[in-house]
């Protein structure tokens, strides 16, 4: 009994056709209109790593050794990449006229009063090129202190620093997140709360007060727990094959890589699935009004799509900054931050930990609509 009533209901559910353009289109629309706005801004991520295109000049008879880090930066390190990229100058003049010409975006100047950097404008590349100088300066400091206090040290601290292959290198967590990429998590959490007017439209054809449909329900003799089980099975297993079209028309066919392995996607699109069916089924216990059973959901959905950034990608942040229990209550903000985090940092200590907090408001969910829908009685049907 069992299987038929989930075969059923499946087939119920997937000949709605408006939930199929809900669920199914829209998110499909959606995507697309993100490519289009800023899916080259994804690919080619202005803020990813880029080597820098830097001058060196050096106004000494003989340099302290500040050439030789730069000329280790030129290097390919162990990553694949290279810091910087070095161009020698014969003299200042000549290395400002590079950086006004757009040759080099700054360029050092190695003198008597040490090494000075020189840029056309503040921003990534000056901090990088600062951040190299500070370094060196560090490192020099401490072998001037050692050669002081303890000269027969000093060339195990030599050693032990020119060790280090470089000074800066790029650090890569598994992928490089993009700040667009947030836009497609908040679509695909959206999609997963759409879910919750598949069970809503369960429960209407469930409920004697509100369909026919619902009169012969509750008049067989098939246990409620098990039709209604049977039946949110049926609409997980449809939204979960919706999100699964979606991820794969962003990852393989508009080609913005989402950063999350596809095994941990698609749990995290179960998850959300359920997520959204249990919410919706704690709407359709309480709710009784045919009309508030489309319109509540679409508004929950929608201001919880919201607050994750699907509108505006800063919202989150700002929320995070001023009143961050929202976040942890809010399930779409919870389904895009562990999808950022497992994209970004891995399988973190936050990203279990907004799985476990999806999955405890599932729990929670059921829990609460199973006692509103036992405690529902007919006068007659």
């Amino acid at each position: 009994m069992f299987i038929r009533i989930f075969t059923y209901s499946l087939k119920n559910l997937s000949r709605k056709y408006w939930l199929v353009g809900w669920n199914f289109l829209f998110p499909l629309v959606l995507a697309t209109a993100f490519f289009l706005g800023f899916g080259n801004l994804i690919k080619e991520d202005p803020d990813t790593f880029q080597t820098l295109e830097v001058g060196y000049v050096n106004e000494l008879e003989e340099s302290a050794g500040f050439d030789q880090v730069l000329e280790e930066l030129s290097e390919e390190n162990d990553e694949g990449t290279t810091v910087l990229n070095l161009h020698t100058y014969s003299s200042k003049d000549d290395a400002v006229k590079a950086m006004n010409n757009g040759d080099i975006k700054g360029f050092y100047l190695e003198s008597e009063d040490g090494v000075e950097t020189i840029i056309i404008s503040n921003g990534y590349d000056s901090t990088i090129m600062n951040e190299i100088v500070r370094e060196y300066d560090n490192y020099t400091d401490v072998i001037t202190q050692i050669a002081k206090d303890h000269p027969e040290k000093v060339a195990d601290a030599i050693e032990a620093i020119t060790s280090e292959n470089s000074f800066i290198s790029e650090y890569n967590f598994g992928n490089e997140t993009s700040q667009y990429i947030q836009y497609f998590y908040a679509l695909l959490a959206m999609t997963s709360l759409f879910s919750s007017w598949i069970s809503t439209a369960i429960l209407e054809g469930m409920c004697a007060n509100m369909s026919e449909m619902g009169k012969r329900v509750e008049c067989t003799p098939t246990p409620k727990f098990m039709s209604i089980t049977a039946s949110l099975l049926a609409g997980v297993l449809l939204q979960i094959v919706s999100n699964i079209i979606v991820v794969i028309y962003i990852q393989y066919i508009l080609g913005i890589n989402l950063g999350v392995p596809m095994g941990t996607m698609i749990l995290l699109c179960t998850i959300g699935s359920a997520l959204g069916i249990s919410t919706g089924t704690l709407m359709g216990s309480v709710i009784r009004n045919q009309r508030l059973l489309v319109t509540v959901p679409l508004f929950f959905t929608m201001i919880c799509s919201f607050f994750s950034g699907l509108m505006w990608g800063q919202i989150k942040q700002i929320i995070q900054y001023n009143c961050p229990i929202i976040n942890k209550i809010n399930p779409a903000a919870l389904l895009t931050n562990a999808m950022y985090v497992r994209s970004t940092y891995g399988a973190t200590a936050e990203f279990h930990q907004d799985v476990l907090i999806m999955c405890g408001m599932i729990v929670g969910c059921i829990i609460v609509a199973s006692i509103f829908l036992r405690r529902r009685k007919y006068v007659s049907l």
